[in-house]
Protein backbone atom coordinates (compact mmCIF):
# COMPACT_ATOMS: atom_id res chain seq x y z
CA UNK A 1 0.00 0.00 0.00
CA UNK A 2 1.30 3.02 -0.79
CA UNK A 3 1.53 6.28 1.68
CA UNK A 4 -0.55 9.28 0.31
CA UNK A 5 1.86 12.81 0.29
CA UNK A 6 0.07 16.02 0.44
CA UNK A 7 0.61 17.24 -2.71
CA UNK A 8 2.34 20.68 -2.82
CA UNK A 9 0.59 24.29 -3.60
CA UNK A 10 2.21 26.77 -5.81
CA UNK A 11 2.51 29.79 -3.70
CA UNK A 12 -0.20 32.33 -3.31
CA UNK A 13 0.77 35.95 -4.92
CA UNK A 14 1.15 37.90 -2.16
CA UNK A 15 -0.34 41.12 -2.67
CA UNK A 16 1.98 44.46 -1.41
CA UNK A 17 -0.40 47.68 -0.63
CA UNK A 18 2.45 50.13 -2.03
CA UNK A 19 4.23 51.95 0.51
CA UNK A 20 4.65 55.28 -2.01
CA UNK A 21 1.60 57.00 -3.67
CA UNK A 22 3.78 57.63 -6.48
CA UNK A 23 7.79 57.57 -7.36
CA UNK A 24 8.33 61.37 -6.65
CA UNK A 25 7.25 60.45 -3.06
CA UNK A 26 10.97 58.65 -3.03
CA UNK A 27 14.20 61.30 -2.47
CA UNK A 28 17.58 60.44 -3.88
CA UNK A 29 19.59 58.69 -1.14
CA UNK A 30 16.86 57.32 1.17
CA UNK A 31 17.15 53.72 2.26
CA UNK A 32 14.64 51.58 0.36
CA UNK A 33 13.50 47.87 1.23
CA UNK A 34 13.33 45.97 -1.61
CA UNK A 35 10.70 43.53 -1.69
CA UNK A 36 11.75 41.91 -4.40
CA UNK A 37 15.28 40.85 -3.78
CA UNK A 38 14.67 41.32 0.19
CA UNK A 39 17.26 43.75 0.76
CA UNK A 40 17.66 47.56 1.42
CA UNK A 41 19.56 49.81 -1.06
CA UNK A 42 20.15 53.43 -1.22
CA UNK A 43 18.28 55.65 -3.76
CA UNK A 44 20.49 56.63 -6.55
CA UNK A 45 18.03 57.65 -9.08
CA UNK A 46 14.18 57.89 -9.92
CA UNK A 47 13.48 57.13 -13.58
CA UNK A 48 9.84 57.43 -14.15
CA UNK A 49 7.99 54.89 -12.14
CA UNK A 50 11.26 52.74 -11.98
CA UNK A 51 13.42 53.75 -9.17
CA UNK A 52 17.63 52.88 -9.28
CA UNK A 53 18.85 51.40 -6.02
CA UNK A 54 22.75 51.36 -5.09
CA UNK A 55 24.47 48.80 -2.52
CA UNK A 56 27.79 49.33 -0.87
CA UNK A 57 29.36 46.66 -2.53
CA UNK A 58 28.66 48.22 -5.87
CA UNK A 59 25.45 46.43 -6.60
CA UNK A 60 23.20 48.78 -8.84
CA UNK A 61 19.43 47.51 -10.20
CA UNK A 62 16.46 48.97 -10.77
CA UNK A 63 13.00 48.18 -9.44
CA UNK A 64 9.47 49.42 -10.41
CA UNK A 65 8.83 51.94 -7.20
CA UNK A 66 5.57 49.68 -6.30
CA UNK A 67 7.91 46.89 -5.42
CA UNK A 68 10.14 49.14 -2.21
CA UNK A 69 8.69 50.33 1.37
CA UNK A 70 10.78 52.17 3.43
CA UNK A 71 13.68 50.46 5.39
CA UNK A 72 13.34 49.69 9.23
CA UNK A 73 15.63 51.05 11.09
CA UNK A 74 17.60 47.51 11.66
CA UNK A 75 17.95 47.19 7.97
CA UNK A 76 20.02 51.15 7.77
CA UNK A 77 22.17 49.56 10.03
CA UNK A 78 22.20 46.42 8.18
CA UNK A 79 23.05 48.46 5.14
CA UNK A 80 25.95 50.18 7.07
CA UNK A 81 27.24 46.80 8.47
CA UNK A 82 27.29 45.71 4.79
CA UNK A 83 29.63 48.83 3.79
CA UNK A 84 31.66 48.80 6.38
CA UNK A 85 32.49 45.03 5.87
CA UNK A 86 33.14 45.72 2.26
CA UNK A 87 35.39 48.15 2.89
CA UNK A 88 37.42 46.13 5.05
CA UNK A 89 37.45 43.61 2.43
CA UNK A 90 38.58 45.91 -0.72
CA UNK A 91 41.39 46.51 1.94
CA UNK A 92 43.06 43.63 2.20
CA UNK A 93 42.95 42.76 -1.87
CA UNK A 94 45.44 45.85 -2.59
Amino acid sequence: MAAKHPVAKPPRSVQYTPAFGRPNDILIGAVIFDRDYEMPGTVRNVDGPFIELERPTGLIWRVHYRRLRPATAWEQRQLIAVGKLHAIRQKGTS
